[in-house]
């Protein structure tokens, strides 16, 4: 659904008359019986829900098919999508677009589950419109995160989000990302929330980011402690699980008490669809395909290009 406090009829009236029928701004006034202003005000509001959406091509640098199946060999994962340009800079549009493409190549259906993590591109992505349509299918959190401050760790904000814009039906995780060993035990005799973990066993497909290197990374969860020795060399996370070079994965103190599906889980599903984006992502990215939590990989034109570089890998020509 296109959320908006706006006319959705209305909306679409005024768009379909600008940039359909090549109306001018006063001419859509008169077709739609309001003022000028108030036609500005709507087609700016169309954009921004996504009911109208531009793309701006790229000057071809790379060859994005040559390049994917490059990428693709070196992780030694199923599927690589790339978007073009910069998406960092665009809005993650170019990354929401190729998540819409995969997710519905995969016809997920009616009853079946697909798990959602947390993180800045999730976030993005999953407000977006554009998205395949999902009737019946369950949207489930990985990971806690009801007490988070930024609204990308908000992962029931995330699920419910994406559950607007497919169709889809929300499940909400109303715990914490890391509780203390008591409420850990409470909530495993807790109906509501095993009713909900529960669904992580056997779900179709899980969408998730790859977090950047420990040391340095500006966004992360507030429950992971930001000097923790034990997490120093970590190359980056997914769904809270942090991994090193090596892919092998680093505990911490309290880390038993994250609320996350187990690796084993993870590595179970179908078709995990890993979301990343910026060339300080590399290491992340090489580091997370050794895990084995993730079979696709949707990112950017300079952030694959970082990975080959990283790898030590010439781009193909």
């Amino acid at each position: 659904m296109l959320e908006t406090s706006m006319d959705l009829h209305l909306l679409h009236r005024a768009a379909s008359a600008y940039y359909l029928d090549g109306l001018r701004q006063a001419e859509v006034a008169d077709r739609i019986g309001v003022s000028r202003p108030s036609v500005s005000k709507l087609l700016a509001e169309a954009r921004r829900i996504g009911m109208v959406r531009f793309d701006v091509l790229d000057v071809p640098t790379a060859d994005l098919s040559e390049l994917a199946a490059s990428l693709r060999d070196l992780l030694g994962i199923a599927s690589v999508r790339i978007a073009p340009g910069d998406q960092a800079q665009r809005g993650y549009r170019g990354i929401g677009d190729l998540l819409a493409e995969e997710l519905g190549e995969l016809e997920i259906r009616a009853g079946e589950v697909v798990l959602i993590s947390s993180g800045k591109t999730i976030h993005a992505v999953t407000g977006m419109g554009g998205m395949p349509q999902m009737p019946g299918v369950l949207i489930v959190p990985t990971v806690g995160g009801q007490q988070e401050p930024d609204p990308s760790f908000q992962t029931n904000e995330t699920v419910r989000r994406f559950a607007e814009r497919t169709g889809a039906q929300p499940r909400f995780l109303f715990a914490p990302a890391l509780t203390s060993p008591t409420l850990w035990a409470s909530l495993q005799a807790d109906p509501g929330f095993r009713s909900v973990v529960d669904l992580w066993d056997g779900a179709r497909a899980a969408v998730v980011g790859i977090g950047a290197p420990y040391r340095g990374r500006s966004s992360l969860t507030s429950v992971v402690p930001r000097e923790e020795p034990a997490l120093q060399d970590a190359a980056g996370d997914i769904c809270l699980h942090f991994f090193d070079a090596d892919g092998a994965p680093l505990t911490f103190p309290g880390s038993d008490f994250l609320v996350r599906p187990p690796l084993e889980m993870l590595r179970a599903i179908p078709t995990t669809i890993a979301l990343a984006a910026g060339a300080e992502k590399a290491p992340s990215i090489l580091a997370g395909a050794k895990t084995g939590m993730f079979s696709s990989l949707v990112t950017d034109l300079p952030t694959a290009q970082a990975v080959l570089a990283a790898a030590g890998v010439e781009p193909p020509a």
